[in-house]
């Protein structure tokens, strides 16, 4: 794997671990806005605020109510990278609005001096409540539940130290920050393990897929492959007027004999070199090329025709026996019989019937002396198949 495939790959993983934490954040905490103002409200009646404060309690009611529609509505993008990052920004800052409007809450009832000191403790909670939450609920930005917590606990915090009867619950206060600390750190970790616990599942089923439409030997698509994408290329040749495909199938020429004498081993260097020859030849846009049985390989060759195909697949077995194949020490000469078609829908119905007239062509390359392409045109109509054809979607 080249350096750039190695960034890309790493680009890819980054941008879909940001995109896991936008969605974990927006999902457990869009509605949080709305709990800050569940609290505010019970706390004003309790110690009846809005009697001596009304223009704050009211500027302070109707922030926590923008606060929360806003993040709500503020839904997590579908554009890139960079884009996701700008989110994340707007999103934290509205976040912080509701954090800094509890804060301002918490102090104008802690300096109240109608309020009695037993209220202020109760009134606490609520402060405890919210930093808790934001230490548990926001373990996929840690920074945004530290800026939190500390915009609540610190001033709050102060503002208890300086009210000589409320030392004690400023001193607990204050511990409970290191309890904080530590859930929120404890909580990231946790986060971070199953991110890369998600990471790993997902890479081993991407490897498990890419097996399963791979050749092991050559690297090719395998026949699974072949046979889908055969079959959706002709349906959207059936379906779209003017859309064309060809299919080559391509045989080696007594690939026997080079396994009989010079044994299996030389007989897979033999099928990687070509299937390599065929991937350089064939690199254009819209081919594909498999390994669709023991010497056998397949190519589906999007918008083309069969003279186009044809004129294609000579060139290649041209190629093929003017430069023989070189692996240990050993110079083989290789030659291929080809079959050529395009879909002909009134010839043709489906992927099978185009599989199968051009394996009458392959067969008829075969029959005709071998190391020759074979075009389905060229075939006499009713010639019979090399063999029982097996559909390529079976």
């Amino acid at each position: 794997m080249t350096v750039a495939s190695l960034d890309q790959d790493r680009q890819r993983r980054l941008e879909r671990r940001l995109k896991t934490r936008i969605e974990d954040t927006y999902s457990r905490s869009s509605i949080g806005g709305f709990l800050y103002l569940l609290g505010w409200l019970p706390l004003l009646l309790a110690v009846n605020l809005p009697q001596r404060h009304p223009l704050t309690c009211a500027l302070i009611t109707i922030g926590f109510l923008a606060a929360a529609t806003m993040r709500k509505m503020l839904r997590p993008p579908d554009g890139g990278f960079e884009e996701q990052k700008r989110w994340i920004n707007r999103y934290c800052a509205v976040a912080m609005i509701s954090v800094v409007l509890w804060t301002l809450a918490q102090l104008q009832v802690l300096r109240d001096a109608e309020i009695t000191p037993l209220v202020k403790c109760a009134s606490l909670f609520g402060t405890l409540a919210f930093t808790t939450m934001m230490a548990h609920t926001y373990t996929s930005m840690l920074r945004l539940a530290v800026t939190g917590i500390v915009l609540i606990i610190v001033p709050v915090a102060i503002q208890l130290f300086s009210d000589a009867q409320m030392q004690i619950p400023a001193i607990a206060l204050s511990m409970y920050v290191f309890y904080l600390s530590l859930a929120a750190v404890r909580s990231r970790i946790d986060y971070t393990r199953r991110l890369d616990l998600a990471e790993a599942m997902r890479e081993q089923r991407d490897s498990f897929e890419l097996l399963s439409r791979t050749d092991s030997l050559t690297g090719l698509c395998n026949r699974r492959t072949f046979s889908e994408t055969l079959n959706a290329q002709v349906r959207e040749a059936k379906w779209l007027d003017g859309a064309g495909v060809a299919l080559a199938l391509l045989d080696i020429d007594h690939f026997k004999m080079v396994n009989d004498r010079h044994g299996h081993v030389i007989g897979d260097e033999v099928l990687k070199h070509l299937a390599r020859r065929l991937e350089s030849a064939f690199s254009r846009d819209g081919i594909m090329v498999a390994r669709t049985g023991g010497e056998e390989f397949g190519l589906i060759l999007r918008d083309t025709d069969e003279v186009v195909a044809t004129v294609w697949m000579q060139e290649f077995r041209e190629s093929l026996e003017s430069e023989p194949i070189i692996c240990a020490g050993l110079t083989l000469p290789i030659t291929a019989s080809i079959g050529v078609g395009s879909f002909k829908a009134e010839r043709d119905r489906d992927d099978d019937g185009l599989y199968g007239a051009v394996d009458v062509a392959l067969y008829a390359a075969k029959q005709q002396g071998r190391n020759r392409v074979v075009a389905v045109s060229m075939v006499a109509p009713g010639s019979p198949p090399r063999r029982e054809v097996i559909s390529p979607t079976s």
